[in-house]
């Protein structure tokens, strides 16, 4: 049976894996290393898990986080699921987007309880779907 699911890539929990969790009940929350991506990547070679969106949270470990990317960027598939970049600082946001084009970068500006949560959740179930 194959599935469609959220990978929440962080090193810690936070106010996004609580909104994810309240969205998704396919989610998957788990530390960003190589053997996360090696799981990931068997599961979906296998059409175990047959679409994914992933989340990683760039806020904490953010060599690691590079690490992590450079992991699904030469993956053939993976490289091509949908990928968003939560955590970051507003002064961070073009060098991440620049290093990684194909990323939706989310920056949270001003305080995050007025942070427009569910338009981002929104754009990554219709990802989920396959429907952008």
């Amino acid at each position: 049976m194959s599935t469609a699911m959220i990978y929440y890539l962080a090193w810690e929990e936070d106010d996004w894996l609580d909104e994810l969790l309240d969205r998704f009940p396919e989610l998957n929350a788990l530390v960003p290393t190589a053997k996360t991506f090696q799981m990931i990547q068997e599961l979906r070679r296998t059409g175990e898990v047959e679409r994914c969106v992933i989340v990683l949270n760039a806020a904490a470990e953010q060599e690691k986080c590079h690490q992590f990317l450079r992991l699904l960027a030469e993956d053939e598939q993976l490289s091509r699921d949908p990928l968003y970049i939560v955590g970051l600082k507003p002064d961070e946001e073009a060098a991440w987007q620049e290093a990684y084009p194909h990323a939706n970068i989310v920056v949270i500006t001003g305080f995050a309880v007025e942070f427009d949560y569910d338009a981002v959740l929104s754009r990554m179930a219709a990802d989920l779907e396959g429907v952008r």
